[in-house]
């Protein structure tokens, strides 16, 4: 699962989103489908629900798109804006003894 860092500030101006990691002071600028994944990691995702809901709003083949989720992800995460965190839907503790 994919989650926004704490460490970023957002604001969205005119349709893109400008983010800032306050732990090194970077800035970035998203737009388009790189805007639409930040709005989607409002609440935790993960990498094929963030696909799925791209190949049902843009004209993209899977392939292409689930490529390019993956490496936008990588980017997100190398900078520290978003943490991928291990999705524990539907896992059960082992049995005390």
């Amino acid at each position: 699962m994919f989650v926004r860092s704490p460490s970023a500030l957002w604001t969205e101006l005119d349709g893109q989103f400008m983010l800032m990691n306050i732990e090194n002071g970077s800035y970035y600028e998203m737009a388009g489908i790189g805007g639409a994944i930040w709005q989607m990691l409002e609440t935790p995702q993960s990498e094929a629900e963030l696909v799925e809901a791209i190949l049902s709003r843009y004209d993209v083949q899977r392939d292409q798109c689930t490529r390019d989720v993956r490496a936008f992800l990588d980017k997100l995460v190398a900078t520290h804006v978003v943490t991928e965190q291990p999705d524990t839907a539907g896992t059960t503790a082992p049995p005390a003894g």
